[in-house]
């Protein structure tokens, strides 16, 4: 499929889901934000500047090798970082940096530990600068609105990469999130100091991913997903409870909100996928299944098509993270 008929299918497909033009940032309780704002020709325009936009043409080595398999992304990141996988608990619309940056940190980790990159582990992805360089340097909104766009996240990763929570000179400071920040820099972008540093560290492949199955073999792979779209999972003001199996159906009510695909099991009698969000612990309850984190729910392979078929869902891959020191073992007694 070439691209112009892929565009064509993609808006056509979207078109069909009454999915408004831009969507402004929704509150589903007092303390848990969406903040994906979609917006069909900034999309296609996205589509139009960058050559090969889509996973389809790029996964030729990898088509079909996640068939009948499956992958646990995050437990990488629980080898590399030396803990336990803690969700991030976000404070104000920037759900689309949360998945952005989650997925630079699952990357980072399945280099290190799977592919055995030559990088060492020592921070997360700050989340704040891709919340303000994706919207503004990228999206060009001059602080209007809340929310963001999954392309605009992947090309700031990949033109302008990405900041550590860490202290920067001049007194900037991601060690801790902060809400407050974000909605800074989501007004006035990333401060132009941090930008050649950022620079540094870029995530060097972005694709849109549009199927379960495109997904299944990215994953397997060690490609992370982060998924935007309208498909929601729960009615507002309550919790959601996962069935019996850990996964959550789709509801009526919609979310607009990014999320990340890291995991996922097609062996099992029920395909599907491990969908982590970004609202801390206490949103979700049930059992669950497997390496499942207790945050996270699995969302079956026909409605993970829903929802990455709405066309702004992107695989992150080659993430140029830090070098590692080889000290010389004396150094160390």
């Amino acid at each position: 499929m070439d691209r112009r008929t892929a565009l064509k299918t993609m808006l056509t497909t979207a078109s069909g889901l009454l999915l408004p033009k831009s969507v402004l940032a929704q509150t589903l309780t007092e303390q848990t934000y969406f903040g994906w704002d979609y917006d069909q020709r900034s999309l296609a325009e996205f589509i139009e500047r960058n050559d090969k936009p889509f996973v389809t043409q790029q996964n030729v080595a990898i088509k079909g090798t996640g068939k009948g398999k499956k992958a646990f992304l995050h437990l990488a990141l629980e080898k590399a970082s030396g803990r336990k996988y803690r969700p991030h608990r976000q404070g104000t619309t920037d759900c689309v940096s949360c998945a952005a940056g989650l997925s630079v940190d699952i990357l980072s980790a399945v280099q290190i530990i799977t592919k055995r990159q030559p990088q060492q582990w020592l921070y997360e992805a700050a989340t704040e600068p891709i919340h303000g360089g994706s919207r503004v340097e990228i999206g060009g909104t001059n602080g209007k609105g809340a929310g963001s766009r999954g392309h605009w996240a992947a090309e700031w990763v990949n033109r302008y990469g990405i900041l550590l929570r860490k202290e920067y000179p001049g007194g900037y400071d991601f060690s801790t999130y902060s809400a407050k920040k974000a909605v800074s820099y989501g007004r006035k972008g990333c401060p132009d100091p941090l930008e050649p540093l950022a620079k540094l560290h870029p995530v060097k492949k972005t694709a849109i991913c549009r199927s379960y199955d495109e997904l299944r073999d990215c994953l397997f792979n060690g490609h992370p997903v982060i998924v935007c779209s309208n498909v929601g999972f729960g009615d507002k003001n309550r919790r959601c409870k996962r069935d019996r199996e850990g996964f959550l159906t789709r509801k009526r009510s919609p979310w607009y909100h990014a999320m990340l695909f890291a995991g996922y099991d097609d062996s099992y009698r029920r395909p599907g996928a491990l969908c982590f969000n970004s609202w801390g612990h206490n949103w979700i309850y049930g059992p669950t299944r497997g390496y499942q984190p207790g945050s996270t729910f699995w969302v079956d392979a026909s409605t993970v098509t829903s929802m990455l078929r709405q066309g702004d869902s992107f695989a992150f891959s080659a993430y140029v993270g830090l070098p590692r020191v080889n000290i010389p073992p004396y150094i160390l007694r």
